[in-house]
């Protein structure tokens, strides 16, 4: 039989059966769950299986096991950034470069016409060991060979390097692609806009979400304050990339910024005028890819094939999955038909509210990054903050727990009262309106529940240079 490398989760069972009958690490996996690993291919619901995880699955096996074909399959090793632990290795084949390639070549088509327009792609994810910066390259070098004009640098998140790169070679070309997390994107807007305004430059961001707020500032720095310049990619260093926003997605999600009813309904989130907006990362999929799955607490499953292959994986984001149709309906059902028409009938969707990873603990309640970032990112305090935070608890000199949130300044900014105040009411709103048990404790407990906000210099010790940005300690 062979491996999973040449196999897609387009039925997923059978592709559970597939790897189960060839991957040391997954028959031990379901052996120690109770399931005999020759049955899977025969079960009628994938539900029937295990979810696997970093923690009880990647980190208690070794590459070897994990990896159920020949050495020569594996193109890359890399390591995760480590955001939320040690890195862990993963390896990738020729199967995950040509999805990716795939996804990617979809979006350049649609922002940048690649095929017709030349374009200097800068990678700006980090490169050396770690895996987005690789995988990045990797898959533009693909879509080289599907005659897409492109040329590749790989300048990391160095931002001098990034620009000597613009200033030495973008005259040359149509257009500057920058993929990059969205604090280098601002990074690079506030010390250089003036030269980023001198080229169509588009920005494809992943790692972490943004929201509608900090896409129109970025277009409006970027001097085009109505372009589709701007696409969000979701994937995760476990799995690859997934998906991608399209030029429906982005407007049914501007369309919800401005409009609470539509929010809720598309979305599960509500405001009121006034209040910041949640809103989760709003992708297009191939399912042919990537099965996935919402299991009874909202997270997220993975079954995606591969040199390391996944069933039914958890990389701790919650989300739902929609069909193009039931995304029809609830659009017509609002009264945006002309969006509704935008959207492909058949096509398969995903929203993403983010990592469900803890921030703080705060007197028994669960706070999470997502719950700080609306409030770091609210447009008033876009030329004070790049963006960039951590959020934690810690002991007072009495050790009673005080919630604290550090946010960086951008350069040449000082710390002052009036803007962390700001920050502080924006936070305190941000955790009332997305944390029910918060407002509980706050109302209880006042302004001892309120966060000590502290304003940090420009890449001060916490604020990373050449990784991803942990929001968490």
């Amino acid at each position: 039989m062979t491996t999973a490398e040449h196999h897609t989760p387009e039925q997923p069972t059978h592709f559970a059966g597939v790897v189960a009958a060839t991957t040391p690490a997954y028959r031990r996996f379901l052996t120690d769950h109770g399931i005999d690993p020759d049955t899977v291919a025969d079960m009628p619901d994938l539900s029937a299986l295990p979810i696997t995880t970093k923690e009880n699955y990647r980190r208690v096996n070794t590459l070897a096991d994990l990896q159920p074909g020949e050495p020569g399959e594996v193109e890359v090793i890399a390591f995760s950034a480590g955001s939320s632990g040690t890195p862990t290795a993963w390896s990738r084949g020729r199967a995950s470069t040509d999805h990716g390639a795939t996804m990617f070549g979809h979006v350049l088509e649609e922002t940048a016409d690649t095929r017709r327009r030349s374009a200097l792609c800068a990678v700006t994810f980090p490169s050396g060991q770690y895996v987005g910066g690789l995988f990045m390259a990797q898959m533009l070098f693909d879509l080289q060979r599907r005659h897409h004009r492109l040329t590749v640098t790989t300048p990391g998140m160095d931002t001098s390097a990034i620009v000597q790169f613009i200033e030495e070679a973008a005259d040359i070309y149509d257009q500057v692609v920058l993929f990059a997390y969205p604090p280098i994107v601002r990074d690079l807007l506030d010390t250089h806009g003036d030269l980023l305004r001198r080229h169509r430059v588009i920005v494809i961001v992943g790692g972490e979400p943004v929201s509608e707020a900090w896409r129109t500032l970025v277009l409006t720095m970027l001097g085009h304050p109505n372009g589709d310049l701007v696409r969000v990619v979701y994937g995760a260093t476990d799995v690859g990339f997934v998906g991608y926003e399209t030029a429906a997605t982005i407007a049914i999600r501007a369309a919800a910024a401005h409009d609470p009813v539509l929010n809720t309904t598309m979305f599960g989130t509500q405001y009121t005028s006034g209040d910041l907006v949640q809103q989760p990362a709003f992708v297009q999929y191939r399912p042919e890819h990537t099965y996935i799955e919402v299991d009874s607490e909202g997270y997220l499953l993975f079954t995606v094939g591969g040199v390391l292959p996944l069933v039914r994986y958890r990389v701790n984001d919650r989300g739902a999955v929609l069909t193009g149709t039931q995304i029809r309906n609830q659009l017509h059902d609002n009264g945006y038909s002309d969006l509704a028409e935008s959207i492909d009938a058949t096509g398969s969707y995903l929203l993403v509210h983010g990592r469900t990873d803890v921030a703080a603990i705060f007197n028994a309640v669960n706070l999470y990054t997502d719950y700080f970032r609306p409030a770091v990112e609210h447009i008033s305090l876009a030329t004070r903050l790049t963006g960039r935070f951590v959020a934690y608890c810690e002991p007072d000199s009495e050790q009673r727990t005080t919630l604290v949130l550090d946010a960086e300044l951008r350069p040449g900014q000082q710390s002052d009262p009036d803007t962390a105040e700001h920050l502080t009411q924006l936070t305190i709103a941000s955790l009332r309106q997305l944390s029910a048990e918060y407002r509980v404790v706050h109302h209880q407990r006042g302004h001892a529940a309120e966060p000590i906000v502290r304003l940090k210099p420009f890449r001060s010790d916490g604020f990373v240079t050449d990784g991803k940005q942990r929001t968490t300690r």
